[in-house]
């Protein structure tokens, strides 16, 4: 391997110049006092390298490699590119064990390297904490958590909010004919089930279907919601069917893959009033948002995405687990894992539940002109009570941009 020594001033920003070495060792030598190594492996080459870089932004920032960024702790980072290759980054993670002796690890990025990288990490007893949306990676082990967007908090988020804002109790489901598309109809029955309500019809289209009108055609079963698990391009093809069908009143309910512009542009008024969900967004009123986009783009001169977000929370989570424990022994550090509370993330305290997924507060997104704006929280659904001390059930409160 071929290891590139800097200070953070002389190298961060030029990442992408070297993204060809295998091996990278950032450090501020500004610092004094303990020194902790954090092991990050992302594919900085290759087809997914934009998504590696973005990602490596946000734990530099966490990291307070620029200014105003800055870190709690003096944290070196020993960056592997794994260029989206699953053998590379099991390889990877066994250096840094092995060779660079780090007691944790942040990454991969990609549901094709995770699975090896998680594997090879419980074997060597590190800490890894992933930043894929692969569902079931934690289940691989104890040393296994994970930042993701995975699906089960995102279904939740939006059965929940459907159910207690709109008090809608029918859905239907529509989704695609793949492995995540059948993940997310299931989990999406079992949650509307478990809050009493139903589900009115689901059926599946393959990546060919071109003629969406056959799935509402002579329906019997009337919904009052839809629920699309497929990206902003698939929903803008299946949604004007509803228009053409005549179809009204039904509430259009998505996943974090609604949240692009592009949908407004190709889904037009039919996309109006969607209600979709994401881990992060960058207009958001809320102060831990506002300040960690204000300070990401004065360090890095552009605006953060979901990818930065995750960077940056994986690598606060993995800098108070070294602080707690002073980083010597993996376990300790995969124990103090287990026990944070009230870390500052990019969008507010996070921390790891039971099951070593982290928590997060969602946000819950819609449609309104031509924006996409927030569904205002912490009141996102607003109780108020009348004489008789019972429930007054109204809409949620909605951003001051939103048009109706």
């Amino acid at each position: 391997m071929i290891a590139v020594f800097c200070g953070f001033n002389a190298c961060a920003k030029k990442q992408a110049s070297i993204a060809t070495e295998e091996t990278t060792i950032i450090k501020d030598t500004t610092y004094e006092g303990d020194n902790y190594r954090i092991g990050v492996i992302l594919p900085l080459t290759g087809r997914y390298q934009i998504y590696g870089e973005s990602t490596l932004h946000g734990i530099e920032c966490a990291a307070g490699i620029f200014k105003p960024c800055e870190a709690n702790i003096n944290a070196e980072l020993i960056i592997k590119n794994d260029g989206g290759d699953a053998k590379k980054a099991a390889l990877a993670v066994e250096e840094l064990v092995n060779e660079d002796h780090v007691s944790i690890i942040v990454g991969p990025l990609t549901s094709r390297t995770i699975a090896a990288a998680a594997k090879k990490a419980e074997d060597l007893g590190v800490p890894l904490i992933s930043l894929s949306q692969s569902e079931l990676v934690t289940n691989v082990g104890d040393n296994i958590f994970s930042v993701g967007m995975e699906p089960t908090g995102q279904v939740n988020s939006i059965v929940d909010w459907a159910r207690n804002s709109k008090r809608i109790s029918r859905f239907a489901i529509l989704y695609p004919m793949n492995r995540y598309g059948e993940l997310y109809k299931k989990l999406f029955e079992d949650a509307v089930k478990k809050s009493g309500g139903s589900i009115a019809f689901s059926d599946k289209y393959g990546e060919t279907t071109l003629d969406f009108a056959v799935f509402f055609k002579n329906r019997k079963e009337s919904f009052d919601a839809l629920f699309i698990p497929d990206s902003y391009k698939a929903v803008s093809h299946i949604i004007p069917t509803l228009v053409r069908e005549e179809i009204t009143g039904v509430q259009l309910l998505g996943i974090n893959r609604w949240n692009n512009q592009e949908l407004i542009e190709r889904g037009g008024p039919a996309v109006q009033g969607a209600v979709f969900v994401d881990g992060f967004f960058e207009k958001s009123n809320a102060m831990a948002v506002s300040s960690f986009v204000n300070t990401f783009h004065e360090g890095f001169g552009i605006n953060p995405t979901i990818l930065e977000a995750q960077g940056y929370d994986a690598t606060r989570l993995a800098m108070r687990a070294l602080q707690n424990t002073g980083g010597a022994h993996p376990e300790d550090v995969r124990t103090a894992l287990f026990s944070l509370s009230g870390v500052d993330g990019a969008t507010g305290e996070v921390y790891f539940d039971k099951d070593r997924q982290i928590v997060r507060d969602l946000f819950l997104l819609t449609v309104s002109g031509d924006k996409i704006v927030e569904i205002q929280g912490p009141e996102k659904t607003k109780k108020t009570i009348d004489k008789y001390g019972e429930e007054i059930v109204t809409d949620p409160d909605y951003s001051n941009d939103t048009k109706y």
